[in-house]
């Protein structure tokens, strides 16, 4: 019963931090090159729920403001972003807007449904390496990628509903 009482209130952090995505305190890239892709601008929709508008817009030339509004009462979050080209495969870098210190979270993007659905994978919190230059956390990204527990298995999918 002791060790019961014990490994209960791990199991119960274990739980409350599943579902994190990796966090930097860097991004890819020291500062963005790569330039904001029209496509990924106007009006998104998460394919698997409809609690949340997702408005992309572009601040300049190779950064995005990203406004995560709530359906049911309006509630609005607000990140930036930019990508960043890993090997030939894009990654988008997201920060709350309000966050200080800033605090990156990494998603691959993927374009291939077209420009009206766009697919992100966050890499796991199961990376355990903590960076502090974009160039030693870019060569990690890009010798890991292709291993298959280097992203959460369950994508998000978003679909375009407006510009």
């Amino acid at each position: 019963m002791k060790t019961l009482k014990r490994i209960l209130p791990l199991l119960a952090i274990a739980i409350l931090f599943m579902g994190c995505p990796y966090s930097s305190d860097v991004a890819i890239d020291e500062k963005p090159v790569v330039k904001v892709i029209p496509a990924l601008l106007g009006k998104w929709e998460q394919r698997s729920s409809k609690d949340y508008n997702y408005m992309v817009s572009k601040t300049d030339e190779f950064n995005y403001k990203i406004e995560k509004i709530t359906v049911a009462d309006g509630k609005k979050e607000v990140y930036n972003g930019f990508l960043s080209d890993v090997g030939g495969e894009k990654f988008f870098n997201i920060s709350e807007e309000s966050a200080n210190p800033k605090v990156y979270y990494l998603y691959k993007l993927d374009m291939s449904g077209g420009d009206n659905l766009i697919s992100m994978l966050s890499m796991t919190p199961n990376v355990k390496e903590k960076f502090t230059s974009s160039s030693d956390l870019k060569k990690f990204i890009d010798k890991n990628k292709s291993l298959s527990f280097f992203f959460e298995k369950d994508e998000d999918s978003y679909i375009k509903t407006g510009k």
